[in-house]
């Protein structure tokens, strides 16, 4: 009984060990990466003045003119939520960047950086895309973000195929790779289609590039189409997908506060 004792407490410290030197570790790796953006920062707005002056009043047009299109766009959508007597889903979307490789030799399984508004988001499945394109899904394990990235055995999500919208789920297959499984008989898939996310399952948002269809074969009851995704390996950044259809409230007072806060970083008046 002693042995057994000693061995289970010997495992519980163990246990707090390794998750005390994890989290130390990625401090340090984000420790790293924030260094080396505010050197690469600072030596960019030395040399780079007046190119970014000139960029910036070039995007302060391009995000004016996006938001009177979005108001117009807004106002006619919250016109046809009430005439349809619907409640839209709630959608926060967090920049995060990759920390590091989970395993070797595994380049579809990254740490994620963490943030803040992720605390209480332990079941919760997110939506990872960069350059408005699917690369895979996220989830909060032992308060880590961990994510699955296209081509990972554990990435899977809804998607719709071509002009019809066929439904499909996303998903790796060992044989054939990248894939699109479950698909209805009919319509009939063509090669060349592309394959976009549905937004069933509340993951991603609808129409999110995920790849082309590069090849079609029946099998039984249903159609698979292998795909070649539209994000191949591991990017630096990516927008995290937090869609949520109980948080609408907060939703709307957390994009309040970001349209404040994007005034002042284009609010050059405030500038040195």
């Amino acid at each position: 009984m002693f042995l057994a004792v000693a061995f289970f407490i010997s495992i519980q410290i163990s246990k707090e060990f390794h998750s005390k030197v994890l989290y130390l570790s990625d401090a340090v790796k984000i420790g790293i990466l924030n260094l080396n953006n505010n050197f690469s920062n600072i030596i960019t707005r030395y040399f780079n003045q007046v190119q970014q002056i000139k960029n910036l009043t070039n995007a302060l047009a391009d995000k004016e003119k996006l938001q009177y299109s979005y108001d117009a766009l807004k106002i006619e959508h919250d016109t046809l939520l009430q005439a349809l007597e619907s409640k839209p889903s709630a959608m926060q979307i967090i920049l995060t960047r990759m920390i590091s490789y989970v395993e070797i030799n595994n380049y579809t399984k990254v740490w994620l950086e963490q943030k803040d508004a992720l605390q209480q988001k332990e079941n919760t499945i997110f939506g990872l895309i960069i350059q408005n394109k699917a690369a895979g899904i996220a989830t909060m394990q032992n308060g880590r973000l961990l994510g699955y990235l296209n081509g990972n055995e554990k990435c899977s999500y809804s998607v719709t195929i071509g002009d019809k919208k066929a439904p499909g789920v996303a998903k790796h297959d060992l044989n054939k790779g990248f894939v699109v499984d479950y698909i209805p008989l009919y319509p009939k898939i063509e090669v060349g289609e592309q394959v976009q996310t549905s937004g069933f399952d509340e993951i991603f948002y609808p129409g999110v590039l995920v790849g082309i269809v590069e090849s079609v074969e029946e099998q039984q009851g249903y159609q698979i189409a292998r795909v070649k995704p539209s994000i191949e390996g591991a990017n630096t950044f990516y927008w995290l997908v937090n869609i949520d259809s109980q948080k609408a409230e907060l939703a709307l007072e957390e994009n309040t506060k970001s349209k404040m806060e994007e005034s002042k970083i284009f609010n050059f008046s405030t500038q040195d």
